[in-house]
């Protein structure tokens, strides 16, 4: 009997550290994410590994600690832990699968990156965060339709990541899909106005928007538009996303605002006449047209100016411009017509899937 009470109480001795040792564990890690997220990551590292002595095959410990690795470069280990992570729950958080690949690609086999990326969408069908990534991993290794076609999946599941605008917008103008390119760009703007990098990219859409379009003479002015442009992303002229119509619109449009016997418009002036124009113009094409570009970005842009939305746009999406007059004073001007703006935005309904 004795051995038996024995035994009985080593069990509910053992059963009440490891009920005070899972809660010391999650404080530590509560403790080492606020230390990540304050940049400390030396610190967040040894509350990590102070938890995981406690609890050694914590998942949420490691695939934390596996994220400090990745973010101080220490990636060799960082993907080491998501290999460990991935083997024992194939079903493993989106997260593991991100990091996994990140630290992949940041250690240049980007190959191997990719199908990490890819086994984890079989997991993860809807996460926005892997078809991101993947996307970047595509576009570092050149393939150019497959990473504007993996920025796309990650836009639609999650329409407010600016990110994902910003390097489909990027992507789509490298190959020439200039509408495409000035739409995508040009939601990035409306995301994350007056940022760094806006500055960096706004100077894109605006060299994008007088694309081909040059003085040539007192009484001449030249178009020219690449046949890429003219034929679609697929090179078919009736294929999906094809801009043919509204790229010859676009650059007579441009051609117009260059006419010496009309009124001299600022360059912004210019660009808000020449962006409603293209809004008119491709909801007039829009009834006839497929396509990622046309389905998602085109309905936007064309409510955009019904409502009267165009200027607000205009000075908003240059409001990195801290140096242009102009700009400034024109926001602090309107400060409603943008408020208003940036709340119709907000709500407006995005489609739900691609097609």
């Amino acid at each position: 009997m004795m051995k038996a009470f024995l035994f009985l109480l080593l069990i509910s001795c053992a059963r009440s550290v490891a009920a005070q040792t899972a809660p010391a564990a999650h404080d530590l890690v509560e403790q080492g994410i606020k230390l990540y997220d304050a940049g400390q990551y030396a610190e967040a590292e040894a509350k990590y590994k102070q938890a995981l002595a406690i609890a050694p095959n914590d998942a949420l410990t490691l695939s934390e600690l596996a994220l400090t690795y990745n973010s101080m470069g220490r990636n060799k280990e960082a993907a080491g832990i998501c290999e460990q992570l991935v083997k024992a729950d194939p079903n493993a958080d989106q997260s593991v699968y991100v990091t996994y690949g990140n630290s992949l690609d940041a250690l240049k086999k980007t190959k191997e990156a990719i199908h990490i990326y890819e086994d984890g969408l079989k997991h993860h069908p809807g996460s926005s965060e892997l078809h991101f990534n993947m996307g970047v991993a595509q576009a570092t290794s050149g393939q150019v339709p497959a990473c504007i076609g993996s920025f796309q999946q990650a836009i639609a599941l999650s329409p407010n990541h600016a990110s994902s605008h910003m390097s489909l917008g990027v992507m789509q103008l490298a190959n020439q899909s200039r509408i495409p390119g000035i739409l995508s760009l040009g939601r990035f703007l409306v995301l994350e106005p007056g940022s760094a990098r806006s500055a960096q990219r706004l100077p894109m859409l605006d060299k994008a928007m007088s694309l081909g379009v040059t003085r040539t003479g007192e009484k001449s002015i030249a178009i020219n538009i690449s046949s890429s442009a003219l034929n679609g992303t697929n090179g078919k002229s009736d294929g999906p996303d094809n801009f043919g119509p509204a790229e010859l619109l676009l650059s007579i449009t441009r051609a117009s605002t260059l006419d010496k016997g009309v009124p001299a418009l600022s360059s912004l002036e210019q660009f808000s006449q020449q962006f409603a124009a293209l809004c008119k113009g491709l909801g007039e094409l829009s009834s006839k047209q497929q396509g990622f570009t046309w389905n998602y970005y085109v309905p936007y842009f064309v409510e955009m100016e019904k409502k009267g939305f165009v200027p607000a746009f205009t000075y908003l999406s240059h409001s990195s411009q801290t140096e242009v007059p102009a700009v400034q004073k024109w926001l602090a001007a309107h400060p409603n017509e943008v408020a208003v703006f940036q709340e119709w935005s907000k709500n407006y309904a995005w489609p739900k899937a691609l097609k």
